[in-house]
């Protein structure tokens, strides 16, 4: 069965308070859904030409409130993804009340309330479905462990994972509601088998390999874990355990055009530690994050806190993207010339700045004041979304230096 993409502007924007609009252009994408092992993963694209369908996804990007850079990137990396898969940990000790929720509040507002790591975990699944329905990437979630499976049956949709895509012409609320059923009803519960599901995602991928790679496609896989791996028969994590994620990792980012998120859902230090580690010994497409508070405080430490990070931009680092600079916030400090590529990313203005430091801080002094403000993470509240002297000391303007 052929199904056809709409154009992202046609996206359910009802689910982020927008209005439909009604279709302005042709079809973006084609995909084939085949058996019970879910969509297939490439996305074969339309007759259009890339350059219509990049314009395309940006306007419609923008018309959401996108700022113009990085709906530009967005549009960009639009085609060269295939599929977006979340791998969430619905282990036993996912029923921890250390997790934290992000709710949306009046004129753009956000607050935060404690919760369990599984409610964390669903509410970033939820998000990232009407996300990737509103951008039009194919998605899927797959649970870590399913009530209804046992370690030797095959996966089955509907049951051990959804996927959303919305060129399969189903309605986008039956699609968000089939994922709320299938994690409504598998609560915590279990082990941190990882590995044998990173083994899953492998062979999975495998089979379209030689289809990924002529369209030049990616596909990112989001772990959405509490905790370190374990075998599917036991509680404990041992340095065995340990060593063979790492290796199932390594061979599916190796073998495979795969890029890596880990999205972390809780404060264990031990946890953090180890996962920090994976990301330091491994040299892989690999990104980790926190929770967007804790992230946020995480790119101040580094040096960055001169910009506000909002909750766009969190979701964006989290369904994972091909910038690079996107990575770098919470690891180092940004030097000039990436100060203002990500000043540029995240402003409302589709005019260039200049390149020179001085004219640079110049020109976007006006571009602050005409601009919205937007939340900001770490402050808890509404402001530009750059601090104006934050942005002239990390490019040692005005007689700042570089701190």
């Amino acid at each position: 069965q052929v199904c056809v993409r709409t154009p992202i502007i046609m996206a359910n924007q009802a689910l982020f308070g927008y209005t439909e609009v009604p279709p302005t252009a042709p079809p973006l994408v084609q995909a084939t859904l085949v058996g019970t092992q879910g969509a297939q993963l490439v996305r074969q694209v339309s007759a259009r030409t890339p350059q219509q369908s990049v314009e395309q996804i940006r306007a419609g990007l923008v018309e959401l409130g996108v700022p113009c850079g990085l709906a530009q990137m967005l549009a960009d990396e639009d085609s060269k993804i295939g599929l977006r898969m979340y791998l969430l940990d619905n282990s036993g000790s996912t029923a921890a009340s250390d997790g934290n929720l992000v709710e949306a509040g009046p004129g753009g507002t956000y607050s935060f309330r404690g919760a369990t790591r599984w409610d964390e975990i669903c509410a970033l699944a939820m998000d990232h479905a009407k996300w990737n329905l509103v951008t039009g990437i194919p998605c899927e979630f797959m649970l870590l462990n399913c009530t209804a499976r046992d370690q030797q049956s095959p996966m089955t949709e509907g049951r051990d994972f959804v996927h959303i895509d919305r060129s399969t012409g189903v309605s986008d609320g039956d699609q968000i509601a089939g994922l709320k059923r299938m994690l409504d009803a598998n609560g915590p519960r279990g082990v941190t088998p990882i590995t044998a599901r990173v083994q899953e995602i492998h062979q999975r991928i495998k089979q379209e390999f030689q289809d990924l790679t002529r369209q030049g496609q990616f596909v990112f896989l989001n772990l959405c874990t509490d905790g370190m791996p374990t075998s599917p028969m036991s509680g404990q994590s041992s340095p065995k355990d340990q060593a063979d994620m790492c290796e199932a990792l390594r061979h599916l980012c190796t073998d495979l055009p795969v890029q890596l998120v880990i999205r972390l859902c809780t404060d264990d230090d031990a946890t953090v530690a180890y996962y920090n580690k994976v990301d330091e010994d491994m040299e892989l497409p690999l990104d980790i994050l926190d929770d967007m508070r804790g992230e946020a405080k995480e790119i101040a430490a580094a040096g960055n806190g001169w910009f506000s990070y909002t909750p766009l931009l969190h979701r964006i680092r989290e369904a994972g993207t091909m910038c690079k600079l996107l990575d770098l916030l919470d690891e180092r400090q940004l030097n000039p010339v990436e100060v203002k590529k990500l000043v540029q990313l995240l402003c409302d203005s589709p005019k260039p700045l200049p390149n020179d430091n001085a004219q640079f801080v110049k020109e976007l002094r006006d571009v602050i004041g005409k601009s919205r403000q937007v939340f900001d993470a770490r402050a808890g509240r509404m402001q530009n979304f750059v601090d104006l002297n934050g942005v002239k000391r990390a490019l040692g303007v005005g007689g700042c230096s570089v701190m």
